[in-house]
């Protein structure tokens, strides 16, 4: 019996982290979100779309940058994005820095209006 007694007050221990954790995420208002940012050679304007408080989707509406460089950063940042929920994890994407960044800092803009 005693040995029982360790081993649950263990697993309560390690499971209050994940519960302090978790609640830290940050929740959104539902919906569409569109935000804008400039890229490397012309306004990004994205939509970011939030459902039951997790970012589900992002997209890029409008840009003036080359096809193959916004292509190139949004493979990466979208599921990188829906994957941490946190947009300031989210790493530019080396050979179309400034177009990711044009596309992080829309989201970025998105974002704070999905906020509670």
């Amino acid at each position: 019996m005693k040995k029982s007694i360790p081993a649950v007050l263990i697993a309560l221990m390690m499971s209050f982290p994940l519960s302090v954790y978790s609640s830290e995420v940050a929740q959104y208002k539902d919906g569409t979100y569109t935000g804008k940012a400039q890229g490397k050679a012309a306004e990004i304007v994205v939509s970011v779309s939030i459902k039951d408080g997790k970012i589900v989707n992002a997209e890029v509406l409008e840009h003036g940058d080359t096809k193959a460089m916004m292509l190139s950063a949004m493979d990466h940042i979208v599921p990188d994005l829906i994957e941490k929920q946190d947009i300031n994890k989210v790493d530019a994407v080396t050979g179309a820095t400034l177009s990711s960044q044009g596309v992080i800092n829309a989201v970025k803009q998105a974002l704070e209006q999905a906020k509670p």
